[in-house]
């Protein structure tokens, strides 16, 4: 026999993001399973609902990664890996497929394991998660920017799901930890950006960039930037561009071919002309040692640049929240999303991280009102 509470239960949901649209769909799911009434449930934002989840994946909301092991998913996150194994394990991305699959999205799923809905359109996704919200009729979309704690201080349970943007004041409202907010998958700033050719992309061994008018940018480099997120500027990298020794036989095969013709075998002719420059000659005059330099890029980053998904690494201090995302300074307290300190690499992982946060603190916050 369930026992509720007997007064009135406010929530407050702080963000009406994707974590915080989802959690709150759950939280109405499990109140209707166990006919509880006795609530009111207010989501606060200071912008439109979901307006996040509309550029994601390019505009086609890339809703999670269909890779299969947990322990393999969670690596995908520099940083929150470890964190993420038991909420990966009570609410996997399969799990989330099978939700929006539930509420009218169809998903398709890519070659290198990106999900997407077969709208191709994440406005669809958007449109069915505001749909099922509104089904219930008991969630309270309200307009306002909460600053701090004390904007929510009458609410009985209080979620705080607001992104990284903009957020360590509320972080720290409530005496937690905030790790300093870094930009991550975004583009890099390059030194001698001018020497490459500008919108020129390349498939590298390290994975597929293409150079800016700024740098470089594209899924490679997202990938540095939040493996370097906290690193300080100016920083090296190096990509390898092909096999060296490839480039080796072909020299040996073609000797009196310039080196650019032969470099451009394996990436596109105006970046080979411009790691040669001005010593483009015949390829049997260059050294091995040479030919083994041509094979990697070696950039120096001067900063971050502003294209990319730019997702934000930093946030809500994890020792300090326990398996479900609750406060262990404040027991009717939970935070969620990418107000933590766990970010991800593109392939739908920031995304999942939503989901399976949103989920499990829903799941929470119910049980510790509804007491069995």
């Amino acid at each position: 026999m369930a026992r509720f509470y007997p007064s009135n239960i406010k929530i407050a949901i702080v963000g009406a993001g994707p974590c915080g649209i989802y959690c709150a769909i759950h939280i109405l799911d499990e109140f209707k399973k166990n006919n509880f009434k006795n609530f009111t449930l207010d989501i606060f934002d200071k912008s439109q609902v979901l307006r996040t989840i509309l550029p994601t994946g390019n505009g086609r909301c890339n809703i999670t990664n269909s890779i299969d092991d947990i322990k393999d998913f969670a690596k995908n996150y520099p940083r929150g890996e470890k964190f993420l194994y038991s909420l990966f394990y009570k609410h996997s991305n399969f799990d989330s497929i099978d939700f929006f699959n539930s509420i009218g999205i169809e998903t398709t799923v890519e070659p290198d394991g990106r999900v997407f809905p077969k709208s191709q359109n994440s406005k669809d996704v958007k449109d069915k998660l505001l749909n099922k919200l509104k089904s219930y009729d008991k969630a309270n979309l309200i307009n306002k920017k909460i600053n701090s704690k004390d904007d929510i201080l009458d609410y009985d349970k209080i979620i705080v799901c607001a992104g990284s943007r903009g957020t360590k004041q509320l972080i720290e409202s409530f005496s937690h930890t905030c790790i300093d907010f870094k930009k991550a998958l975004c583009g890099l700033k390059i030194e001698n950006s001018s020497i490459f050719p500008k919108g020129v992309s390349v498939k590298s061994l390290d994975g597929d960039f293409i150079f800016t008018n700024e740098g470089v940018s594209g899924p490679l480099i997202f990938k540095i930037s939040s493996l370097n997120a906290y690193k300080n500027f100016p920083y090296d990298i190096e990509i390898k561009l092909f096999q060296a020794d490839d480039l080796i036989k072909l020299v040996e095969k073609y000797p009196k071919k310039s080196i650019s013709n032969l470099i451009s075998n394996f990436i596109p002719k105006s970046l080979a002309k411009a790691i040669v420059a001005n010593d483009d000659k015949n390829a049997c005059e260059v050294s091995k040692e040479k030919l083994n330099l041509y094979s990697k890029l070696k950039l120096k980053v001067l900063s971050s640049a502003s294209c990319g998904e730019i997702v934000n690494a930093g946030g809500v201090l994890l020792d300090e929240l326990d398996k479900n995302c609750k406060s262990k300074l404040n027991d009717n307290l939970w935070f969620c999303g990418e107000i933590l300190n766990i970010d991800g690499f593109c392939g739908g992982f920031n995304l999942q991280n939503c989901w399976s946060c949103g989920y499990v603190v829903a799941k929470d916050v119910v049980s510790s009102i509804i007491k069995k």
